[in-house]
Order: structure tokens, then C-alpha cells, then sequence
């Protein structure tokens, strides 16, 4: 019999046909008159005893190939669900796939992300590098209606792109000393050998510690100030998460000075002193400033303001166990071990061993007690790294990201043109907008 798939034509022998009844071309056989035909076929044509199907004919060289070996194979770069569907219109089980396709088109049907991530994550990543692009240069641009605009554009380039010119090199590893040797000094005050206690029996800071510290507040300070100063937008300056953790690490100093003053000046308000004391310690906060000049660090902020869902669903997962467990620990525990005697005790026995800390401190004595905490053990392994993937695939998304608009940005040179033009796909880019767009308005 001869078959005209949307234009391919074949002629194919009946015996063929035959090994799979079943099928649609293997039903035609079986046909005697024209109407039972046409309800297999799009159209018939008697005088040549050809069948019409208007079907993919691209896709039509997997069911002959079918025919002739009982076996289906999947291609890499076919879409599964096109061509599940066109199997299933020739009549065609998806058992018939063959060991070596099967589970790669099992798994990228049921999980069609998961199989191209890498694909897809850099394409991601270049229309996402591009919006960033787009945004930078913007802001660049605004420097041309200001005054001193060119002077204020390089000195903005150079404090907020670290790796920009040899000037941004010398002054982002300036500021990476300055807040390590402050991390290291507040660590150091803490020991009992650098602490000084005054003639009322307070304690008072080394005086060498504290002339470290006004050195780190006074660098801080004019690091913000001259970040400000050159701003291509001052009412957004502060809407950037770096900024806010460079103001929030010089704060804590200068609310805990005006605090002094003020029990100093009012004796009643002394309780304050010790609201100086919790700001104090906040000055660990400025480790934070490090993001500034890692990229990891950028990344991995990135990562959990965007996993959001991940973060959530782990803690979900955590929490059902842990409830599940310290009851029944509870329950098995509660008359012979004192440290498992109440509810709470049994919650921060299951958290420590469901996240795989163990500290020990308290432990079931019974065999169903340590048969219940083997059970919670395995079961924090398997929650703990369900979520991870997903993650982890987030966090390489976002490194390449940033490695890439910070490649571009430092291939730009405003002064005699860019140096690089940065290579996006324009037609990923605008394919990855005008899909965004329609889901909004379908959404809408």
C-alpha cells in the first residue's frame, strides 16, 4: 500500500503492517469500504490505493523504523510530548521504546527542566546579564548631564566595580584589610587579656584596639560618603542591598556614641548603656561588606533570595520530622530519661539529629529509643538533600550571571568606547520577553 504523510510518500508491504495489527496503518488492512477508511485516514485515493495522513512528516521516519525493527527510538533534540502525542495518534505504546531511549524519555518527560538545565541556565543567564547590562549602562549614561560627569562616572566605575582599573584593584584590597582587621580586633577584645577594667569595675576597650576601631569607622565612613558622592542616582542609592549593609555597618558606632552621651549627660537613662552594648556587637555585621568584592558571596545572596520556595519547602520538611519524632521519643523516653522528659526537650533532641549536628547531650537509652533516633537520622539525610539540587543549580545559575556582567562591565571603557561589545543572542533575548509578556497578559 502506498502512504502520503503531509507529502513524504512510502510504499510499505502488508506483511509489515501485519506484525502490528493494532496499530493504525496495521487496522487500514482490515478495512472494506471507503467510509471505514477515511475514519483512519485523512483522505484516500482509490485510483492509486494511497493513503493520506496530515501528520509531521519529519516524524513519520520514527514509525517506519518502528515497523521494520518493533523497536521506537527518541532522538535528543525531539520534544517528547510532540512526539508522544504522535505515537499515539499511529497507535503506537511508549512500551515499544527501546532500553537505550527509555529512560532518558521517561526522564525528560516527566521532569523536561532537569534535562537541559545547563542549556537552559545559560540562556537564562545571558538574558538576565543583558537586563543587568542594559541597567548599567543607563546608569553611565546619566553621567553626561551632570556636572564633572566624566570624573564622577570613572571614580563611580572604580568604587563599585572591583576589578574595573588598576585604581578599584588597590582600593577594594584597602577595603578587605580594613574590615578583616576590624573582625579580628573586635575578636581579640573579647580575651581576657586584652580586657581593661576602670577604677568602678566597668569594662573599658584597649586603647590600641580603639584607635584601630576609629580608623575602620573613618575608612567606612569615607567609603560611603565617596560611593554617594558619585552616584549616577542619589534617591536609589540606597535601595542597593550593598549600600544598606555599608550603612549598617557603620550605624551601630555612631548610634552607640550619641547613647554615651546621653547616659553621660542623664544618670536616670543609665539602662541605655546597656542598648550601646548589644550595638556593639553588631559590628560583626560587617563581614557582609566582603560581598562587595566576591563574587561567591553575590552569588550566594543571590541564591537564597530567589530559592525562597526551596528554603521554605526544606524547612517544611524539617519541621514534619522534627515534630514526628520528638513525639514519639517522648513517648518511648519520657520515664526513664530525664533529658527526653518533656516535649520541648525531645524538639532540640530531633533537631540536632535530624540535621546531622549530633551533639550528644542527650541521648535515648531504651532500643526503641535508638531504633526512633536511627529512623530520624536517615530520615534528615534524605530531607536535607532533596532541596540541595535545586539549589546548588540556582547558585551555578547566578555565579555564571554575575561572572558575566562583571566581564562586561569591565570591557567598557567610556572614555575611547568599549573596548568589548558583549556577545548576547538577541533573538534568545527577545524570544525570552516576548514569552514573559504573554504569560502576564494570560495571567491577567
Amino acid at each position: 500500500i502506498s502512504i502520503n504523510v503531509g507529502g513524504f510518500k512510502k510504499k510499505m508491504r502488508s506483511n509489515t503492517l501485519l506484525r502490528f495489527p493494532e496499530t493504525r496503518l496495521g487496522k487500514l488492512l482490515s478495512c472494506h469500504s471507503k467510509e471505514s477508511i477515511l475514519e483512519l485516514c485523512d483522505d484516500y485515493d482509490d485510483t492509486k490505493n494511497e493513503f493520506y495522513f496530515d501528520r509531521n512528516p519529519e516524524l513519520f521516519p520514527y514509525v517506519l523504523h518502528f515497523y521494520n525493527t518493533g523497536k521506537l527510538h527518541v532522538m535528543g533534540e525531539l520534544c517528547v510530548f510532540s512526539f508522544s502525542q504522535e505515537i499515539e495518534y499511529w497507535g503506537i505504546n511508549e512500551f515499544f521504546i527501546d532500553s537505550c531511549c527509555s529512560y532518558s524519555y521517561h526522564g525528560r518527560k516527566m521532569e523536561p527542566d532537569q534535562e537541559k538545565w545547563e542549556e537552559q541556565s545559560d540562556q537564562e543567564s545571558t538574558t538576565s546579564s543583558f537586563d543587568e547590562i542594559l541597567a548599567f549602562y543607563n546608569d553611565a549614561s546619566k553621567f553626561d548631564r551632570q556636572p564633572f560627569g566624566n570624573v564622577r562616572r570613572q571614580l563611580w566605575l572604580a568604587l563599585d566595580n572591583p576589578g574595573y582599573s588598576v585604581l578599584s584593584r588597590i582600593f577594594s584590597v584597602l577595603s578587605i584589610v580594613v574590615v578583616l582587621g576590624s573582625i579580628v580586633t573586635m575578636c581579640l577584645n573579647s580575651l581576657p587579656d586584652f580586657q581593661i577594667v576602670d577604677s568602678n569595675g566597668n569594662p573599658e576597650e584597649d586603647p590600641r584596639f580603639e584607635i584601630v576601631e576609629h580608623f575602620g569607622i573613618a575608612w567606612f565612613t569615607f567609603e560611603l560618603v565617596a560611593r554617594f558622592a558619585v552616584a549616577p542616582d542619589f534617591l536609589k542609592f540606597f535601595k542597593h542591598a550593598l549600600n544598606l549593609i555599608d550603612l549598617m555597618s557603620i550605624l551601630p558606632f555612631y548610634i552607640t556614641l550619641i547613647v554615651n552621651l546621653v547616659v553621660e549627660s542623664s544618670p536616670t537613662l543609665a539602662n541605655l548603656g546597656r542598648v550601646a552594648q548589644v550595638l556593639r556587637l553588631m559590628r560583626i555585621f560587617r563581614i557582609l561588606k566582603l560581598a562587595r568584592h566576591s563574587t561567591g558571596l553575590r552569588s550566594l545572596g543571590a541564591t537564597l533570595k530567589y530559592s525562597y520556595r526551596e528554603v521554605g519547602l526544606l524547612l517544611l520538611y524539617l519541621s514534619v520530622g522534627i515534630s514526628i519524632f520528638s513525639v514519639v521519643a517522648y513517648t518511648i523516653e519520657k520515664e526513664d530519661n530525664e533529658g527526653l522528659a518533656t516535649i520541648p526537650a525531645c524538639w532540640w533532641w530531633a533537631t540536632v539529629s535530624m540535621t546531622t549536628v549530633g551533639y550528644g547531650d542527650v541521648v535515648p537509652g531504651s532500643t526503641a529509643g535508638k531504633l526512633t533516633a536511627s529512623a530520624c537520622i536517615l530520615a534528615g539525610i534524605l530531607v536535607v538533600v532533596l532541596p540541595i539540587t535545586l539549589i546548588f543549580n540556582k547558585f551555578s545559575h547566578f555565579y555564571r550571571r554575575q561572572k558575566q556582567l562583571e566581564s562586561a562591565m569591565r570591557s567598557c571603557d567610556f572614555g575611547d568606547g568599549m573596548k568589548e561589545v558583549p556577545s548576547v543572542n538577541l533573538r534568545d533575548y527577545y524570544a525570552y520577553k516576548v514569552k514573559s509578556l504573554m504569560a502576564s497578559l494570560t495571567n491577567m
